[in-house]
């Protein structure tokens, strides 16, 4: 039986529940909190795609990716660290896209949107006015191909979600702040990913590893240390 896709919380109302708190809750001594998000787009290497169907001949693709950072879904992330001095612990989110601009009689469509969820814990250090971070964490994917003919498109993922635990991510970044009025700041970001992934196909599995250089922007809020 169909099931009808999951209900998705607004990255607004998502955003709000997660700086709400920070702003009301009392910072401890020497410590700041800040929340940052940011659009962008995603810039992508070519890497080999190989695909597994029960009772076929694997499929091989130099694939070429692109991001449409657009539509059909946004690309964005968000951040949220505590600040101690000149260095920091993170959590990000980063909602990164691939679609495949070179399918084949075999492959006629292959993307991951609404995307590859990455989901980071990092580390960040604060040096000349520059930020520098590393992170790593769990991906999950949103898979949609038809292939062969046989289409893939509602997977069932984690708490009856079609997010999917499809590998995972390690991150660089460098970023540079600017002051705009009391405690909001412009935020520049530019980061690289390296992610190895497997996702589900119809009667199969997908695997790749996307080497991404992601170039953001956006603003940043903080409390008072």
């Amino acid at each position: 039986m169909p099931t009808s896709p999951p209900r998705r919380i607004s990255p607004v109302a998502l955003t709000l529940a997660v700086l709400l708190p920070l702003l009301v809750l009392p910072s401890a001594a020497s410590a700041q909190w800040r929340l940052e998000g940011w659009f962008g787009n995603a810039f992508n290497l070519g890497t080999p795609l190989t695909i597994a169907q029960e009772g076929e001949e694997e499929i091989h693709i130099d694939a070429d990716w692109s991001t449409r950072p657009w539509r059909p879904t946004w690309y964005y992330a968000a951040r949220v660290s505590n600040w101690k001095g000149n260095s920091a612990w993170a959590f990000e989110y980063m909602h990164h896209k691939l679609y495949l601009d070179n399918p084949t009689d075999e492959v006629f469509r292959f993307r991951i949107t609404n995307g590859i969820n990455n989901l980071l814990v990092e580390r960040h250090w604060r040096r000349g006015g520059f930020e520098f971070g590393v992170g790593a964490g769990p991906s999950f994917a949103v898979p949609i191909s038809n292939i062969r003919g046989k289409s893939y498109s509602f997977a069932s993922g984690i708490f009856s979600s079609r997010y999917e635990l499809a590998g995972g991510t390690l991150l660089g970044t460098v970023a540079r702040r600017f002051k705009l009025v009391g405690p909001l700041h412009a935020s520049f970001a530019a980061k690289t990913t390296v992610a190895r992934l497997r996702v589900n196909v119809a009667d199969g599995h997908a695997d790749l590893t996307n080497l991404a250089l992601h170039l953001q922007w956006g603003l940043s809020l903080q409390s008072r240390p």
